[in-house]
């Protein structure tokens, strides 16, 4: 159909040229003249534009302009790639010193716990020590109170002892037997102060 179309549009221009005296090519734009067609004006604009452009060394500076971006950004990509492996390197070194750290920590953990097991079995020994001392001090503190109990009562046995002999001395012993025993130990006194 387009075809149709087509061929009925190269008829009627031809009609028209051979009506009006015009070539085909002519008459099937409507242009006389090529300076009349759009087409060869636009394409006159273009290719004047292109010369200015060349002439006005517009694409060299282009060219400055995108070696200067290009020379930009392979700046921020040399940078961004030095704090890639600064970034690196810090973030082993991190890891190194919490590794160093753990380390540390779990070395300080082992000797606390080796001390605190020195220190309770010091702390046993101590308690074991101050024990027996104290049992030592109470059973001479015991041993004391018994010795002394036992002189008190033997103090006051003799008391009784001698105070009972001196009733019983008193009972049994006469007048004469008594002045009798004065008389004899003033004698004896009275040697043993010569």
């Amino acid at each position: 159909m387009a075809n149709q179309d087509h061929a009925a549009a190269s008829k009627e221009a031809a009609q028209t040229a051979a009506t009006h005296g015009t070539s085909p090519a002519e008459a099937h734009h409507g242009y006389a003249h090529l300076y009349q067609d759009p087409a060869f004006w636009v394409a006159m604009a273009i290719i004047t534009f292109f010369l200015v452009m060349i002439w006005k060394k517009i694409p060299a500076m282009i060219g400055k302009m995108l070696d200067g971006k290009v020379s930009a950004i392979a700046a921020q990509l040399d940078n961004a790639q030095t704090l890639r492996e600064e970034a690196s390197a810090l973030l082993a070194k991190y890891q190194r010193d919490q590794r160093d750290a753990e380390k540390v920590a779990a070395d300080m953990i082992s000797r606390a716990e080796e001390e605190a097991r020195l220190l309770a079995a010091e702390a046993e020994v101590h308690v074991k020590d101050m024990t027996s001392r104290r049992i030592k001090l109470a059973e001479q503190k015991i041993s004391q109170a018994e010795n002394n109990a036992l002189k008190e009562i033997q103090q006051l046995a003799v008391q009784i002892a001698m105070s009972s002999a001196r009733d019983l001395i008193k009972e049994n012993m006469k007048k004469a037997d008594h002045d009798a025993l004065i008389t004899s130990s003033i004698d004896q006194l009275g040697n043993q102060l010569h």
